[in-house]
């Protein structure tokens, strides 16, 4: 193989190995989230299950974002269906519904990323879109809410009290924001160190570098006799 020809396969398979890592966590973020609005022993899950998505929103491009969120949706519809949840049904409306809805939501989030920057506030206020839209499937609690319902006591009395929608909030917004403090963290152990540079090295003006005919102002004076 000559050296052209690795030099060209080199970045396809850094861009495979790149896109296969997307996948897996967008596959597992999927497992999370069917385990977390399956079992209450597992409502911790809801609140760090949308970290992969977050980071397509926050790094793709909006047409790949978009896609990730597809592939989420899926993938989530196919865990469930393969376990036998029963929150959300294995019909093809229900797979549609989780193919678009999270698809195009990723797919603004990333667009708005591009304009405004990576915000939890609005990612998460987006989010309430998406539990509205998908209401037809039936969710009892809705999505993100649904995995607090076991015992995250403090999150169902805010749901009680001002409406599971913004449960969903909240949940979005606590995974936004631990992925803008876990980027922060991996930005400050990648930064290598300052270089502490030494002083400024001060020139001095020596007698040698002076012409000759200015050299005897330099000289150390002698003091005079006071005048007679």
């Amino acid at each position: 193989m000559s050296r052209l020809q690795r030099d060209i396969q080199t970045p396809l398979r850094d861009r495979l190995v790149k896109w296969a890592a997307i996948a897996l966590s967008l596959f597992a973020s999927a497992c999370f989230m069917a385990a977390a609005i399956g079992s209450q022993s597992y409502w911790w899950l809801g609140l760090i299950t949308l970290l992969p998505l977050f980071n397509a929103i926050r790094i793709l491009s909006p047409v790949r974002a978009g896609a990730c969120g597809a592939f989420w949706g899926l993938s989530l519809f196919g865990v469930c269906a393969l376990i036998g949840s029963t929150q959300i049904s294995g019909d093809l409306t229900s797979a549609a519904y989780l193919g678009l809805i999270p698809g195009f939501y990723a797919f603004a989030g990333s667009a708005l990323t591009r304009r405004v920057g990576f915000s939890p506030y609005l990612l998460g206020f987006g989010w309430i879109g998406v539990e509205f839209a998908l209401q037809p499937l039936g969710l009892h609690y809705g999505l993100l809410a649904g995995t607090q319902s076991g015992d995250g006591l403090a999150i169902r009395l805010v749901g009680g009290f001002a409406g599971y929608a913004l449960v969903a909030f909240l949940v979005a917004y606590i995974n936004a924001t631990l992925l803008t403090v876990l980027g922060q963290v991996r930005a400050a152990i990648a930064q290598p160190p300052p270089v502490v540079r030494a002083a400024a090295i001060q020139r001095r003006v020596y007698s040698t570098e002076i012409p000759s005919y200015l050299s005897h102002l330099l000289r150390i004076s002698q003091p005079r006799a006071p005048p007679v």
